[in-house]
């Protein structure tokens, strides 16, 4: 048996080097294939397949809390010790909280991004720390030492790799911590960080759970499910402990906005870190493989004609006593050696555009491990190359196989043709070629639009000379920063080289966490039950926020710091006097539809009358943290109001020089009123717009490359198509010229077949994107899946591209010469 596989690869090896154009043309074409999808497949494989590296990942799932009719999950977990101490189903259950610290007491100050943690946190990762030990059970809650524990990526570039660390100091915030460990190589979970120490959470600071009487102490929480525990049993001790919860606390989850409808639940960790990016990657996986589709359904095109030339050999073949298996055997194996040049070409492509989208990850990529070849990705090529053969070999040789000895013994010759069943097989092969190029163009043009509507979404303020910037503030969690903000935004506005500078705890086009939300009633209107009152966005800026930015005011006036100089207060239907606040369009068309806000008082939070404000100025929509979402409705709050500042606050600068060139001098300002405040996140406005755009641009790149591939494969089989159509029907065109036809009759006729494969092709590929396109619906914006424009567009294109790729083959046609043609047998 092997010794007979040898010999029809010897035999296929021979047949192949007769025909050099056919074995170049495969090779090329799968190695542009084979390498666009062992791309993507590097990339799916390093972010939804490969485990996480830490022991029996599969097992460690993320519990969370989730609310609404849309399941959201809330990301605050305040349960954290029912689901430990009552589970049944967990090995462990860890804490933690991702926060950032202040290296200080060095000289270039830096912030790190970090984690507090519960001792169980690094239980449930099962990872072994390199040096020294975890934290301890001792090491937990409000009273706990000051200790951390460092990454290795930190120790190694930050501590220069010293084998004593363990034992000495290093200052956070201002305060000494002693080094007790160091995680090993890789890991650095929650992604990028350097270092943990331990959680002030414990049973004294955990309140009741979303209890309006508290303040929630917020933590995320991972747990080690038990081997034997199946995910149904996972699902259902869910719901218990859901239960369990609200039982335990009735009257809460009565009287809270979300009410009954909060559930606990648990997802494998790997599964809630990729959400975000794992419909794109399915749809860029899904379009990788159609152009594939398309390459092989060119090249079984090609093995098609090559049969045709073969179909005397191989009758005689037949005729000796070959069996038809044998026939397709043999075939088959020619597939095979036709397609492994081409496969092990497309490593090298897959290698160049895999270190491409390595060094070039978009915003939403930076946060998973590295995109790597490694043997899972070659393993899935071999295969992936044995597949290819397989499907654009496997009608070739049907068809070899099923040809009619007696009519194949009295063709005319090599050039003798298949017959009408293999013309019909190469016209359906074309059809499907057209259509699935034409769904990739569609899903493309779609994403296309939506790109093109997202580039030029207004931001509603100018964004050139625009810098901003964050200061994460050294010191306790209770502290006011606000004269320490104060002091930073008088230096910065003293500077030469700044216009105009505000506070803004919130930064347009940020990725942190955006917008204080919370419930508010108008005074003066019937009341409401306060879980149907609207959820209102809002934020605290100070007063020179809407002149730096340049957001128009469209009625009324910006609050000042004289607005809230202190007076005794005054009874007012029993309300404390009201603080002014400024509100966008968005709020007034929402809130007051048709009515002038302006003077309208409301109450915020569940308790109404401690907090009221007073709107005294209506301003234009900015964006919120991305450009894909409407502008939010706001209500804007003055840093003059007294209410402490958080320790993490934004900074916006409207710079005289290019925002770059002022970023030194404007760290330099930073500094002079505290050297141990780093600051962190600096970016100009335009380098955030282009961030925001960069998940968006990394899926139209990759989709309209494969749509593109696509389009120029599907011209490269209608023009191969078409030339066979021809060269099939020479005697049948030199006897119509004979008998008077026209070159326009022959020009009339090959288009018209032409035209009737494309009509079909783009019904079917109309059908098959208006099925497809769902599947890209979260991806768009401004754009509708269905949108007529994209589709006539598209359909337009390729119809124009694939008649241009067919008048080659329809001039040969035209200018047959009626004498040669008709001396043919």
């Amino acid at each position: 048996m092997v010794e007979s596989l040898w010999d029809d690869v010897r035999y296929a090896v021979r047949n192949l080097r007769r025909d050099p154009f056919l074995a170049l043309a495969a090779t090329l074409t799968l190695a542009v294939c084979i390498g666009a999808n062992t791309a993507v497949f590097s990339v799916a494989n390093s972010i939804l397949i490969r485990p996480l590296p830490y022991p029996a990942s599969e097992r460690i799932d993320w519990i969370s809390e989730r609310a609404g009719p849309a399941r959201q999950d809330i990301g605050v977990a305040p349960d954290y010790y029912m689901v430990r101490e009552q589970n049944r189903i967990f090995e462990d259950v860890g804490a933690f909280d991702p926060m950032t610290l202040n290296w200080t007491g060095v000289e270039r100050p830096e912030q790190l991004d970090a984690a507090s943690a519960t001792p169980s946190f690094f239980r449930v990762l099962g990872t072994q720390p390199m040096l020294g030990r975890y934290l301890t059970p001792e090491e937990e809650g409000s009273k706990a030492p000051s200790v951390a524990i460092l990454s290795y990526a930190f120790w190694r570039n930050r501590m220069g790799s010293d084998p004593h660390i363990v034992g000495k100091t290093i200052a956070l915030d201002r305060l000494p911590r002693t080094i007790v460990g160091v995680m090993p190589q890789g890991f650095d979970f929650p992604r990028g960080a350097q270092l943990w120490v331990p959680t002030k959470l414990d049973k004294t600071t955990e309140g009741f759970p979303i209890s309006p009487k508290r303040g929630i102490f917020e933590v995320l929480i991972i747990a080690r499910r038990k081997s034997d525990v199946t995910p149904l049993e996972a699902a259902t001790e869910m719901n218990r402990l859901t239960f369990a919860v609200r039982a335990a606390y009735p009257k809460e989850y009565r009287e809270t906005a979300f009410r009954t409808d909060l559930t606990i639940a648990g997802v494998p960790v790997q599964e809630h870190l990729t959400g975000q990016v794992r419909p794109a990657l399915l749809v860029l996986t899904g379009a990788v493989a159609l152009v594939l589709l398309i390459a092989c359904a060119n090249i079984a095109n090609l093995l098609l004609a090559r049969a045709g030339s073969r179909q005397r050999q191989l009758a005689i073949r037949l005729a000796l006593g070959s069996g038809r298996s044998r026939i397709i055997r043999q075939m088959l194996t020619e597939s095979l050696v036709l397609a492994t040049p081409g496969g092990f070409a497309g490593i090298a492509p897959a290698w160049l555009a895999v270190h491409i989208l390595d060094a070039a990850k978009p915003g939403v990529l930076v946060r998973f491990p590295s995109i790597s070849i490694n043997w899972h990705v070659l393993a899935f090529t071999i295969a992936l190359t044995l597949v290819t053969s397989v499907l654009f070999g496997t009608i070739p040789a049907l068809s070899a196989a099923g040809i009619h000895i007696q009519d194949a013994l009295k063709s005319a010759g090599l050039t003798h043709s298949a017959g009408r069943g293999a013309t019909r097989v190469r016209k359906i092969l074309v059809v499907t070629e057209i259509g699935i190029s034409l769904v990739l163009l569609i899903g493309a043009g779609l994403l296309l639009r939506s790109y093109v509507h997202l580039a030029h979404t207004e931001l509603g303020f100018p964004s050139n000379h625009l810098l901003s910037f964050r200061i994460t503030a050294v010191g306790p969690f209770d502290r006011n920063y606000g004269p320490y903000y104060s002091q930073v935004l008088d230096r910065l506005q003293q500077s030469p080289i700044v216009r105009s500078a505000t506070i803004a705890v919130d930064i347009p086009l940020s990725d942190q966490d955006f917008y204080n939300k919370g419930r508010i009633r108008v005074i003066g209107r019937q009341q409401v039950a306060f879980v149907n009152r609207p959820i209102i966005n809002n934020t605290v800026v100070s007063p020179e926020f809407f002149r730096t930015l340049e957001i128009p005011l469209k009625a009324g006036r910006i609050f000042d710091a004289h607005d809230f100089v202190r007076t005794p207060a005054t009874a007012d239907h029993g309300f404390i006097p009201a603080e002014p606040v400024v509100v966008n369009e968005a709020f007034v068309r929402r809130i007051f539809p048709g009515e002038d806000a302006l003077g309208r008082r409301m109450g915020y939070g569940p308790d109404d009358l401690k907090i009221t404000w007073t709107i005294v100025g209506i301003v234009g929509n900015i964006r919120g943290a991305a450009l894909g979402v409407e502008p939010p409705s706001m209500i804007y709050r003055c840093t003059c109001s007294g209410s402490p500042l958080y320790a993490r606050t934004g900074f916006l600068v409207r710079t005289a020089v290019a925002s770059e060139a002022a970023i030194r001098a404007i760290e330099q300002q930073v500094r002079a009123v505290d050297s141990d405040q780093p600051i962190s996140d600096v970016k100009t406005m335009d380098q955030r717009r282009d961030a925001a755009l960069a998940p968006e641009r990394f899926q139209l790149v990759l989709l309209g490359s494969f749509a593109v591939i696509a389009m120029l494969l599907a011209a490269a089989g209608v023009y191969g198509t078409i030339s066979y159509l021809v060269t099939r029907r020479t005697r049948e065109i030199g006897i119509r010229m004979a008998m008077g036809a026209r070159p326009t009759d022959v020009l009339r006729m090959v288009l018209g077949e032409t035209s009737a494969l494309v009509v079909l092709a783009i019904v079917a590929g109309l059908g098959g994107a208006w099925a497809l396109t769902r599947y890209i619906r979260s991806m768009l914006y401004g754009v509708t899946a269905l949108d007529p424009t994209t589709f006539i567009v598209t359909s337009v294109l390729l119809a124009v591209t694939v008649l241009i790729a067919s008048l080659g083959p329809t001039l040969r046609a035209v200018r047959v010469d009626p004498i040669s043609a008709l001396r043919e047998e």
